[in-house]
């Protein structure tokens, strides 16, 4: 599966959470926080280490831990929108501390550390003129200290050739203005890339 996604600064966090509420489907809240490993300073390429909490009353175990290795690359369209592309590899581990240990045995070191405290909807898309078969969006309000508030909007694709991700491009675009924010909101950088470049400011 390719992870097609965009993600928007977020300035009117109630107006949206109603938006989204009138026509996707809540999920409910989970709390997120994320360590990157890089196998030397200045290495881009790393690994995640995510921890999620669940809040009571939704469908999902109350905790999991997460092992994600991500390629990641942009694609923009004429219209300037931009979404990720991301070949996306991820398992999940009962203990991270065996593996922590392997890492810091080989070399890897911690390169940020990122919170996110997120709530949660879903959409089911039909097969129509825009995408080839039914998928699945999902939306998340993220709340990213001290970077602000984020809508990221995500369509995982079973295929991941240039038609099926402009498609799905052009579909992620009509759902962010359905949940009414514009496309001039949306934001390239990843996160790593603007929490350095606040933590600079400093």
């Amino acid at each position: 599966m390719t992870e097609i996604e965009l993600k928007a600064h977020v300035d009117k966090r109630e107006a949206l959470v109603q938006r989204l509420s009138a026509f996707a489907r809540y999920e409910g809240r989970v709390v997120r926080d994320d360590e990157y490993f890089a196998p030397a300073r200045g290495d881009r390429r790393t690994l995640r280490i995510r921890r999620e909490r669940f809040e009571p009353g939704t469908a999902r175990e109350s905790s999991r831990c997460l092992v994600t290795y991500k390629r990641r690359s942009l694609s923009t369209d004429g219209r300037g929108t931009t979404v990720e592309v991301n070949d996306e590899r991820e398992c999940t581990v009962s203990d991270p501390d065996a593996l922590l240990s392997f890492l810091a045995d080989t070399g890897f070191v911690s390169v940020l550390r990122k919170h996110k405290d997120v709530e949660d909807w879903s959409l089911d898309l039909p097969a129509g003129s825009v995408l080839p078969c039914p998928l699945s969006a999902t939306f998340e309000l993220c709340a990213v200290p001290p970077l602000g508030d984020f809508l990221e909007i995500e369509i995982l694709s079973p295929a991941g050739d240039g038609d099926s991700v402009a498609k799905v491009r052009a579909s992620l675009s009509g759902l962010l203005l359905r949940a009414g924010i514009p496309a001039s909101c949306i934001e390239e950088r990843s996160y790593r890339e603007l929490l350095e470049q606040a933590a600079a400011k400093l």
